[in-house]
């Protein structure tokens, strides 16, 4: 009765939801007791349940591996045959039904931690609640390495990456500053667009089809300008998880990838903490308990690009930028089956242009995200979690041409944003050995703020009268992981999709499948569906970001994706090195882009403005990775394809977006030189960007200006002929950055120095490029004449680094 009035009250406060989505909310939370309630009174074999953590800080451990075998002996150091096995789940959670009568050993594995066996009894078909405390050991024991690989690989999850946060802070980074983003798009299959863009391009998808869930919260834009960093804090982050494609029914709402990432809770030991210090930013970290049941986490982050550029000789003339970060964590256990998790996140990133200068810009944005989870352990057999979350983000741009009398000539305002207002309930059901059910259940009210003009008597009216539209959507979920046979294994699933505005329903099925050839040999596939109702519009005609967040409506469909993945994974050298092979083929409908001949104004609906095509990746990826020992790191190779086809865009003929990339190489060392130093290496290789370049010039009705040397034309009566929208292609790109880390203890303390030295053999790589003129003189006739000139702006040459941190 507690649990369905504590339910209740999650829903009061979010009253302006419509009620359907929560009245199915509150029934699927009575189903999933009453089945619990019904499947306990059916007698039967018992279960073998619990929590696996962290023994030091109490953090809960994702992906450990649990397994039971018969206890012949009695001895714990002896084990018998192994006859079930689980996985821990995000939140630490593991269980292993239908156990008959007996004496069992019970085994906890997970890379970094040392392995434990505890010896249990089950007796009359009474369930066991085994929490587990893991101690720390160092990565190079390959047999814990070893067995936690062999479970993993036997699940049917593919296109799943996922790294340690200690891993990314070991890699080389501009300014001393390690960046979760920059570390996945070292990864095969994963691009970025450029040098200054943490945006992440998965399998020829834009940035926006990515779901980017932070503790399960969306992050609508998680990135900061210049692409130098991404939103997250690598110091506040405890799991890192990337799928590339076909994800599971548990994910939805966007075509290309997911990217789930969980915060830290925060040590129950003692208060401690992290800082650091780099050229362009520092950090802070602060944990620890806050009584017995209770711990926190507050991590913060601040870029003071803008307080170095005070000290310039003439600060007005140069642009002010900054940014901030706060994550924030507290972790409350009410019982041993009860928590309550309260989470957030708050940035902003500012950018005014120089005080001094005639043009003005003025750019903006920020996310703010809450979530309130209780976690709550029905039963060993059941496992659920219900949140209640806010997400808001903002975008303004504002752009504006000046004349030397200061009078406005020409112009850009644009206002954007997203506030989401999310009930969700999910479930996890251990029903055999053979099956974990998942189910979930949620409603959002969304609200858009769309606005955007090129009309300069329409900025005011854009702050008087915004344009807020709002809409409700609702998903439900199943997904079945079932072992079918011992070298067979399936996810199958399908995801339901309500969305109001334009009162859509979507279905979408998920399928993969898995099958051990070998121990050390696997195949995998997977086929999937998706709808993306959110879209994110972007000028290309204008430098400076634009975003726009816009809805599905009756006219703008929502877009779609339909997607196929195979691959084989194998282990060779005694588990040493895990080589995998994927091939992919993703076909996208409804995709947005801005008309050519767009011309922004309050008096037209922005969505008059956007035109509709279609789009299809397809590629093959080759991951070579070794885990184990001092020289650890990855070999990854892409040979990929992605088009668009927009019948209103370069005639309605098929070009390759500027992020298409033929062929993308990524090397990445990491080896510890001695017990103090260790070397970090990457280096990357890249087919040129898709580019739309100048060919050639021609005139019309030259006019003959006088003051021109001879054989020279007017510039204004001059014009260039262009390929086809990016049908040509920039030089490839390649680079290789070094990290190189000192441990040392200072005032009893941990410290860490780092040198990165930024693209190391000084390559210039061409950022853009266009056509100019410039006055050259001619020896013969000694007259100076106009010659057309290639010009390449590059950004970075070879640039050393420092970074100090240390720990408390």
């Amino acid at each position: 009765m507690n649990q369905h009035l504590l339910f209740k009250r999650m829903i009061s406060r979010h009253r302006r939801l419509q009620p359907g989505v929560f009245t199915i909310a509150l029934a699927l939370c009575a189903v999933l007791l009453s089945t619990n309630r019904l499947l306990a009174q059916s007698g039967g074999n018992a279960s073998a349940a619990g929590i696996v953590s962290e023994k030091k800080s109490g953090e809960l451990i994702t992906g450990a591996t649990v397994t039971l075998s018969k206890d012949t002996t009695g001895n714990q150091q002896v084990t018998g045959e192994k006859i079930r096995g689980a996985i821990s789940n995000k939140y630490g959670f593991f269980s292993i039904p239908g156990i008959a009568p007996g004496r069992y050993i019970l085994s906890i594995r997970s890379i970094g931690y040392q392995t434990r066996r505890i010896p249990i009894t089950i007796a009359d078909g009474k369930s066991v609640r085994m929490d587990v405390q893991l101690e720390t050991q160092d990565l190079q024991q390959k047999e814990i390495v070893v067995e936690g690989a062999r479970e993993r690989s036997s699940t049917a999850s593919i296109s799943r990456v996922e790294i340690r946060p200690e891993f990314i802070q070991q890699l080389p980074a501009l300014g001393g500053e390690t960046d979760i983003f920059r570390a996945l798009q070292l990864l095969p299959g994963v691009k970025s667009v450029s040098e200054i863009s943490s945006g992440l391009y998965v399998r020829g998808g834009s940035p926006d089809q990515n779901l980017t869930l932070l503790d399960g919260v969306i992050v609508y834009n998680p990135t900061h300008l210049g692409g130098f960093l991404s939103t997250f804090n690598s110091d506040a982050v405890r799991d890192i998880k990337l799928i590339k494609g076909a994800f599971p029914a548990e994910y939805g709402g966007r075509l290309s990838s997911v990217l789930d990432m969980t915060m830290r809770e925060g040590t129950k030991e003692k208060i401690s903490g992290s800082a650091g210090v780099s050229l362009i930013n520092s950090r802070l970290t602060v944990e620890g308990p806050i009584n017995d049941n209770a711990t926190f986490m507050l991590s913060a982050r601040r870029m003071y690009l803008d307080l170095m550029l005070l000290a310039v000789s003439n600060p007005d003339s140069v642009p002010r930028y900054y940014f901030y970060d706060f994550n924030g964590k507290i972790n409350y256990k009410i019982s041993e089956s009860d928590r309550i998790f309260l989470s957030g996140y708050s940035g902003r990133d500012v950018l005014n242009g120089p005080p001094a200068d005639r043009d003005k810009f003025e750019i903006g944005w920020g996310n703010l995200t809450a979530n309130a989870r209780w976690m709550h352990i029905v039963s060993p057999n059941l496992f659920t979690n219900f949140s209640a979350i806010v997400t808001d983000y903002d975008f303004s741009t504002f752009i504006q041409s000046t004349d030397n009398q200061g009078v406005a000539q020409s112009g850009f305002k644009s206002v954007s944003g997203i506030r989401d207002y999310v009930l969700r309930a999910e479930a996890q059901y251990f029903p055999d050995d053979d099956h974990v059910v998942k189910a979930g259940l949620e409603g959002t009210e969304h609200r858009f703020r769309a606005d955007a003009t090129s009309e300069i008597r329409d900025f005011g009216k854009i702050d008087q009268t915004p344009t807020i539209l709002k809409s409700l959507d609702a998903s439900l979920y199943l997904q079945d992981e079932w072992k079918i046979s011992p070298l067979l294994s399936t996810n199958i699933g399908a995801r339901l999709y309500y969305f109001q505005k334009g009162n859509y329903v979507r279905l979408e099925p998920r399928l993969s499948m898995a099958y051990n050839i070998t121990d050390n040999i696997s195949l995998k596939g997977a086929v999937s569906t998706g709808n993306q109702f959110l879209h994110l519009i972007t000028r290309n005609d204008i430098p400076l970001p634009t975003d726009v967040w816009f809805p599905s409506t009756t006219t703008i469909k929502p877009s779609e994706s339909y997607q196929g993945v195979l691959g084989l994974e194998s282990y060779f050298d005694d588990r040493t090195y895990l080589l995998t092979v994927e091939g992919y083929y993703k076909k996208m409908k409804n995709l947005l882009e801005y008309k050519d001949t767009v011309s922004l104004s309050l008096d037209v609906p922005l969505e008059t403005s956007f035109t509709a095509g279609d789009g299809d990746a397809y590629g093959l990826e080759f991951f070579l990775n070794k885990q184990i020992g001092d020289f650890t790191g990855w070999l990854g190779y892409t040979l990929a394809w992605t088009q668009r086809t927009f019948p209103e865009l370069n005639g309605g003929k098929p070009f390759y977006p500027r992020y298409d990339r033929r062929h993308d190489i990524s090397v990445v060392l990491i080896y510890k030189l001695g017990e103090s130093w260790e070397l970090g290496a990457t280096w990357v290789y890249g087919t040129g960007q898709a580019f739309t370049m100048a060919t050639g010039q021609y005139q019309i009705d030259p006019i003959r200006d006088t003051h021109l040397p001879s054989g020279s034309f007017d510039n204004y009566n001059t014009r260039s002929d262009y390929t086809e929208r990016n049908g040509y292609r920039l030089p490839p790109f390649h680079k290789l950055d070094l990290n190189f880390t000192h441990k040392f203890s200072w005032f009893d303390l941990p410290w860490q120095f780092s040198i990165n030295i930024y693209n190391a053999y000084n390559h210039k790589n061409t950022f853009t490029q266009y056509i100019s003129t410039e006055q050259v003189l001619n020896p013969v006739t000694n007259n100076y004449e106009q010659k057309v000139v290639l010009k390449r702006i590059t950004l970075f040459p070879f640039i050393p680094t420092f970074g100090l941190s240390f720990k408390f």
